[in-house]
């Protein structure tokens, strides 16, 4: 955890906090998270398929842009579905849990969230969701995933990454948010719904 955050201690929830916090995409940021996706993307596919070279390329660096590829690929995709007109909240955080469109489609419980801390790699900060070892499962079984899960443990995120990236809210508040729905969360004995993840459906209404 960020030393300005172990200073601060995270937030606790009071009576008035609302149910959901529903946080949308930002343009112009998305834009430029788009723009460097896609970048690295191409990046990735140069070095995989060795495309200025002379054929020499070892095994090491053509995984490492293979993995690059599928990682920023994704993510660029993504980040242009996210740009389409009338898309709604990207990020909801809520009593029973939080699901980040820009990761997943899944809603993850709180009770399958081990841990909230933050992390730091090169200069960009990142909210980071430990989850339980059967969520993991559950979650990363594609390969494309499982791309992405070794991805952030490279970088030193052991889970799942949220940034505070092309949102219109800032990291303070959104790790405040997801500290403090959290905690709620634990306090409470958990969220009284099944544990795993919960049907997409069930939030459909409101993204």
């Amino acid at each position: 955890m960020g030393e300005e955050e172990e200073a601060r201690g995270p937030r606790t929830m009071n009576p008035d906090t609302p149910d959901e916090v529903e946080i949308g995409c930002s343009s112009s940021r998305t834009l430029l998270l788009g723009a460097l996706a896609s970048t690295m993307t191409l990046l990735s596919a140069s070095i995989a398929f060795d495309w200025f070279g002379d054929g020499g390329l070892d095994r090491y660096h053509a995984l490492a842009g293979y993995v690059g590829l599928i990682v920023f690929g994704a993510a660029t995709c993504r980040l242009i579905w996210l740009l389409l007109p009338a898309r709604g909240p990207v990020l909801l955080i809520g009593r029973y849990g939080i699901r980040d469109l820009r990761v997943a489609n899944e809603f993850i419980l709180w009770d399958s969230i081990v841990e909230v801390s933050t992390c730091e790699y090169r200069r960009r900060k990142f909210i980071v969701l430990k989850i339980t070892p059967a969520l993991e499962q559950q979650l990363f079984v594609s390969k494309a995933r499982q791309a992405m899960l070794h991805a952030n443990r490279a970088m030193g995120l052991d889970g799942i990454a949220i940034s505070a990236g092309g949102l219109t809210a800032d990291f303070g508040s959104l790790f405040d948010a997801c500290t403090a729905y959290h905690m709620a969360a634990k306090r409470a004995g958990a969220a009284r719904e099944p544990k795993g993840i919960a049907p997409s459906q069930w939030i459909t209404s409101v993204a």
